[in-house]
């Protein structure tokens, strides 16, 4: 079997279900931290940084198994770009957590 098709279904198989499982932890944690805070700063910049990482996600998914199947050369392409989304996403789920925090000290919980 072709590597380059293996590759391109590894990124298929891992990248969709954590895109997915994500995405609802994403907006999960988000919905809990702006109803803590609405209407303030934070309320308004986790509402932000959630839309954001949802639409950017899913537009790179989209974007990306178009391409692979498409193309299978295109793996060289999208493998690091999927790496990358991967560290952005861990560092939005990080920032998530700790406005969390932030918005439970502000809230008084």
């Amino acid at each position: 079997m072709d590597y380059l098709f293996m590759i391109s279904i590894l990124i298929l198989a891992i990248g969709w279900p954590i895109l997915i499982m994500g995405s609802i932890y994403v907006f999960i944690q988000g919905r809990r931290v702006y109803n803590l805070v609405k209407g303030s700063l934070i309320g308004n910049l986790t509402k932000t940084l959630v839309l954001t990482v949802l639409v950017e996600m899913y537009s790179l998914g989209i974007v990306c198994t178009a391409f692979m199947f498409c193309d299978q050369r295109s793996v060289y392409l999208i493998f690091p770009v999927f790496l990358i989304w991967f560290i952005v996403f861990l560092k939005s789920l990080k920032v998530l957590r700790q406005a969390k925090i932030e918005a439970e000290k502000i809230a008084g919980k």
